[in-house]
């Protein structure tokens, strides 16, 4: 077993050049079956701009094909290793056969070109640096990467009720458990930026306005996104990818074509869905939306029984695997990711999805640490662009009105999960505004104004933080100045050894050198209540033997029972920090206690 994120990465620069190659590894397997696809439909024709439909193509074509193995467990870990070597061999080949195409590609954007031109290219070379920067998100260094480690070790998702957030862990995470079975750290995050390069053979075609992808690339919520490999965007951007085929292109295909594209279509949809449960919404308006053309080609049967063919072959596979090991019901099963039928998860899902969405700051952050939340006014400007011509579209009307305001009344306060509306509303207006009209000139300097001021924020976040991904050194600095729990990790694994099992207060529990679970569960029990002793139990199966506290004083509720001596202490062990320049940076101190194992449960649950 393998633990820690930099006990499995490469030292740099070499994690990131083989993030890359694997990368086009992917390129190479998603070309290969785009070509495959479109000689079956006679009317498209591949041109080279379709190339960058490959990475997202790939890596779907990737994870269903690792999913089948991990929810059956065939021999996934081997499966998994060797998978991640042969795209990397492919990765090779594929930048040597290619090379000629990838320069052409390159010289095609010439320097004669418009303000939004370079603008666009400016923002996809940024956000590709930012996408290939060290790993300093708070969510990643929780769950993200320890469940894809996981995934690596075991061979299989979480069976386990600890850590808690490792049961949000999916498909989302078979990107990462990807690379880093070779090392490569940045793979997941290129694969998240990488979907945002299909927008480019829509938004360069004849007639489409190139603003509307600067609208896209510009929004802050982008640039979060992109920052962090957390399987979000790329979902986000195959929900827009579906959205548009269904308004341009799903109507005018054959009878024999369109039941092919509803069955590619439902899997996408199946694989977001087990990504996140938050795609619920959107998968559910676009799976309608999609039985609604069908249904005007009078086809009523065939739709049902190829949905529940997909739903046999994804959905059912995870929900059999679910109950098994948290013998969850199906209406748990439906609604949560979480198995919400053990003590202590239903109040993990209301922290979760719990609050409402402040309008205000969808439109304008109101601290600039919370700029990254924010849409900025381009989301009320879009709406306002909403003319007669786009009344013509009315079921894609209907569908980002009933998002937004399901999101909004129903949500949680992540303004982040507004963002696919968000998407089909540019698209949507880019169809039908009104070029010379006073909305759409007001549009248009905003757009400007707004992106650069994101533009200087990309800029800055890859001057200070992608260095780390091309110099050890760099990255050590990177890692203390804007990994939150990084320095408290590198002391507590320089004290312990590897044979520890810890539990930690802090979250980033994916730095720890060791097996290392998280004090998360215990916001969410009572632990005088008795239905708490399973946690405990659990704890003493694991045979826990060392607990880390933090902070400006030691706080050691609920384990004071559980603690033996003290074994180590440093003041000032580190700093709250982020990747947000305004975070405050405060000093705290750091204990390391011997845990009596062989006092749970009675230590913990009263």
């Amino acid at each position: 077993m393998i633990y820690g994120i930099e006990n499995i990465s490469l030292v740099a620069p070499f994690s990131f050049l083989f993030s890359i190659i694997l990368f086009f590894g992917v390129v190479f397997v998603g070309d290969f079956f785009q070509k495959k696809l479109i000689k079956k439909i006679k009317k498209y024709k591949f041109i080279n701009y379709n190339i960058f439909f490959s990475p997202i193509i790939g890596i779907y074509i990737i994870i269903s094909l690792l999913y089948i193995i991990l929810i059956f467990e065939i021999y996934s870990i081997f499966f998994i290793k060797t998978f991640s070597y042969f795209i990397f061999f492919l990765g090779i080949i594929n930048l040597y056969l290619n090379r000629s195409l990838y320069l052409q590609l390159i010289k095609s954007f010439k320097l004669n070109q418009s303000l939004e031109i370079h603008l666009i290219i400016g923002f996809y070379v940024l956000l590709f640096f930012i996408s290939a920067s060290p790993i300093t998100h708070a969510d990643s260094l929780d769950y993200h990467f320890l469940g894809a480690l996981n995934l690596l070790n075991n061979g299989h998702f979480q069976k386990e009720i600890l850590p808690m957030h490792t049961n949000l862990v999916s498909v989302g995470e078979i990107p990462l458990a990807l690379g880093l079975s070779i090392g490569a750290e940045q793979f997941g995050g290129i694969i998240q930026f990488s979907s945002l390069l299909s927008l480019i053979p829509i938004f360069f075609q004849k007639g489409h306005n190139k603003l509307f992808l600067l609208a896209i690339l510009a929004c802050p919520i982008t640039f979060f996104l992109v920052s962090s490999p957390k399987p979000q965007l790329l979902f986000c951007i195959t929900t827009l990818l579906i959205f548009i085929f269904l308004v341009k292109n799903f109507p005018k295909l054959k009878n024999k074509e369109i039941k092919l594209f509803f069955l590619i279509g439902l899997l996408l949809l199946s694989f977001i869905f087990l990504a996140k449960y938050s795609f619920i919404l959107s998968t559910s308006l676009l799976l309608i939306y999609s039985y609604f053309i069908l249904v005007r080609k009078k086809f009523f049967y065939s739709p049902i029984m190829i949905g529940l063919v997909v739903f046999l072959i994804t959905i059912l596979p995870h929900w059999i695997f679910r109950h098994q090991n948290f013998d969850t019901d199906i209406i748990n099963l439906f609604i949560s990711p979480l198995p919400l039928n053990v003590y202590g998860y239903e109040s993990l899902q209301n922290l979760l999805s719990g609050g409402s969405i402040d309008l205000i700051n969808v439109i304008i952050f109101k601290h600039l640490k919370d700029f990254t939340s924010s849409f900025g006014p381009l989301f009320v400007i879009l709406i306002l662009m909403i003319n007669k011509n786009t009344l013509n579209f009315k079921f894609p009307l209907i569908m980002i009105t009933t998002f937004i305001i399901c999101v909004i009344i129903f949500g949680s306060n992540l303004n982040r999960f507004l963002y696919e509306g968000y998407l089909w509303l540019v698209f949507l207006v880019s169809l039908t505004f009104i070029k010379n009209s006073k909305i759409y000139n007001f549009f248009s300097k905003i757009v400007f104004v707004q992106s650069f001021l994101i533009f200087l924020i990309c800029i800055y976040f890859v001057v200070t933080i992608f260095p780390g991904s091309i110099n050890e050194n760099f990255k050590k600095k990177v890692m203390m100045n804007y990994a939150n729990g990084y320095e408290l990790a590198e002391w507590t694994n320089q004290k312990l050894n590897k044979e520890d099992i810890l539990i930690s207060t802090h979250r980033s529990i994916s730095l720890f050198n060791m097996k290392t679970f998280s004090n998360i569960f215990t916001w969410h029990i009572d632990p005088k209540n008795k239905l708490s002793l399973k946690y405990a139990n659990y704890l003493k199966s694991e045979k826990i033997n060392r607990i880390v506290f933090y902070g400006k004083k030691l706080e050691t509720k609920p384990f004071e029972k559980c603690l033996g001596k003290k074994l180590f202490y440093k003041e000032n062990v580190g700093r709250h920090v982020g990747r947000n320049p305004f975070t405050e940076r405060e000093y705290y101190s750091g204990w390391i206690f011997e845990f009596k194992n062989e006092y749970l449960p009675n230590c913990l649950i009263g």
